[in-house]
């Protein structure tokens, strides 16, 4: 999509941020987010909007992948976890829009949702670092924790659709194929580096604290390009 010229907020003054519907979400998503997508079972949305009205950016908070992915704080308190799925502002957004939508979403997320613990990626194959994530003092866990491996396998369709091996290896317990199939039948892979992963709390200082004490993942220094 050709970007209009418009120039670039000097100031957030004003801007506010407020929950939104999944059509809302998809004005900035599908057109600004490196993957270009929503998440496959989307939660809920906040949008930042200037004192116009006008959307600025978005930020959408899902379930993400698989349960262990949840396993932050232990267990008893996977109800209390979500996941930072999406993330985009528009092309002239303010310089720090993202960090101001980032913190107040979860914020909001807390007192509508319940949700008090954060999470999300930083994916190196988009060229990030986390650096938004870092502005808002979130906790970097590294790459990957809990994982030996730092990379994983992208599959590739024979109509050049990518998914992830998660995709693949239930797409194979459904139709009874197996890798052998896949590639023989035209589809190929290749490596994919896993991605670095953030965490923030929200609630009060004896929680935060707690949450803190309860990872199950050390805490990294902040990686740097």
């Amino acid at each position: 999509m050709k970007q209009e010229p418009r120039p670039v907020m000097t100031s957030l003054d004003g801007c506010f941020v407020k929950a939104i519907t999944i059509e809302e979400a998809k004005q900035v998503i599908l057109i600004y987010e490196w993957l270009g997508t929503m998440p496959n079972i989307p939660q809920y949305q906040y949008g930042l909007f200037t004192p116009e009205n006008e959307i600025v950016g978005v930020a959408c908070f899902g379930i993400g992948h698989g349960s262990r992915s949840r396993l932050l704080c232990g267990e008893e308190n996977m109800s209390k976890v979500i996941c930072l799925e999406r993330g985009a502002c528009v092309h002239w957004a303010h310089p720090h829009a993202a960090s101001f939508l980032i913190s107040r979403a979860c914020k909001l997320a807390y007192q509508e949702q319940g949700h008090q613990i954060f999470y999300a990626y930083s994916d190196a194959e988009a060229g990030e670092i986390g650096t938004v994530y870092q502005a808002c003092n979130w906790s970097y866990l590294g790459v990957a924790p809990g994982r030996s491996s730092k990379w994983r396998y992208i599959y590739i369709k024979p109509d050049g659709t990518e998914i992830n091996s998660r995709a693949e290896r239930k797409l194979r317990k459904t139709c009874g194929h197996t890798l052998d199939d896949h590639l023989s039948r035209g589809w190929s892979r290749r490596r994919h580096n896993e991605k670095g992963k953030y965490v923030w709390f929200e609630g009060s200082k004896t929680e935060k604290k707690r949450f803190q004490k309860s990872l199950v993942h050390a805490v990294h220094s902040y990686p740097k390009r």
